[in-house]
């Protein structure tokens, strides 16, 4: 893999109320165009269940991470290595939603020895289809058209109801269907930046973000070698990635690899199912 300038990382941290352990913490990684945010229903939760601190992190270009012209899936791994060198956490359980999944499946086979386990969200090993990378653009063009006609002053959640009553006017049923339930718009948790003029954009370099997926040959490229470490692997049912499919190639690089899918969830199985979503990880995490 390719080695990379890496960039300081915005993060939050939360810690036990009744202590923290010694035990090495956890570190959650969100999604394409997503920001640390999106995790903040279940920080303290997993903290204080499993008495670890926990950390989410911005990946670059995205929330208040730096944002860069360099923008990949590999240089997000050394930016999250660089990030835990910073902190001095020599070894971590990685919690990894799509991209971020990304991130944490690359980690786990080129720096085994920094992940304790590995928890992945709706992302395979294996690219994902070249229709589900089609679908991606499709919503964050969307997305950033949506927020040309939002009006200044607007407060940010009005501008979140309104965006997406935008979108979901645009894309097909199948899409409306199965990429996020419609229901699960209202607790998307957007980061948004107020500008001097007070429109409202996003924490997100959408512009280098759509430049990625649109010109990289291989969005997300094979992988090689073989964690022998804990893994979990949870998928949405309902989900177009259709991750499930991918088995044979998670158990070839995640041979210990736990794999389950959650009812009545799509590609966000956090917001779609968040209690059941919190149930399966904790289980996996608490399990010796």
């Amino acid at each position: 893999m390719p080695s990379y300038t890496p960039v300081k990382l915005a993060f939050s941290v939360v810690v036990p109320k009744n202590g923290v352990s010694e035990k090495p913490p956890i570190i959650f990684a969100h999604g394409l165009s997503g920001s640390k945010e999106h995790w903040e229903d279940f920080t303290q939760l997993f903290a204080d269940r499993t008495k670890r601190k926990v950390y989410a992190i911005d990946a670059r270009n995205h929330g208040d991470s730096e944002w860069n012209d360099v923008f990949n899936f590999d240089c997000n791994v050394d930016d999250f290595l660089h990030f835990m060198d910073s902190e001095k956490i020599s070894k971590a359980i990685i919690v990894g939603h799509s991209m971020g999944g990304i991130t944490g499946i690359k980690m786990a086979l080129i720096a085994p020895e920094r992940v304790e386990k590995l928890i992945v969200e709706d992302m395979s090993v294996s690219p994902p289809p070249a229709e589900v990378i089609g679908m991606v653009v499709s919503v964050l063009s969307m997305l950033k058209n949506a927020l040309q006609v939002l009006p200044k002053g607007v407060d940010e959640a009005t501008a979140i109801q309104m965006l997406f009553s935008i979108v979901l006017s645009q894309i097909p049923e199948e899409v409306k269907s199965n990429f996020v339930k419609p229901e699960s718009f209202q607790k998307l948790k957007i980061a948004f930046k107020r500008l001097e003029d007070g429109s409202l954009t996003f924490k997100a370099n959408l512009d280098i973000l759509l430049k990625f997926i649109k010109e990289a040959k291989d969005v997300q490229e094979a992988v090689e070698g073989v964690y022998e470490g804990p893994a979990f692997f949870l998928y949405g049912k309902l989900s177009p990635f259709h991750a499930h499919l991918d088995e044979p190639s998670v158990k070839k690089h995640f041979p210990k690899a736990d794999i389950t899918s959650i009812e009545n969830a799509t590609h966000t199985v956090h917001f779609d199912q968040p209690e059941e979503f919190a149930e399966a990880v904790l289980n996996f995490i608490l399990k010796e």
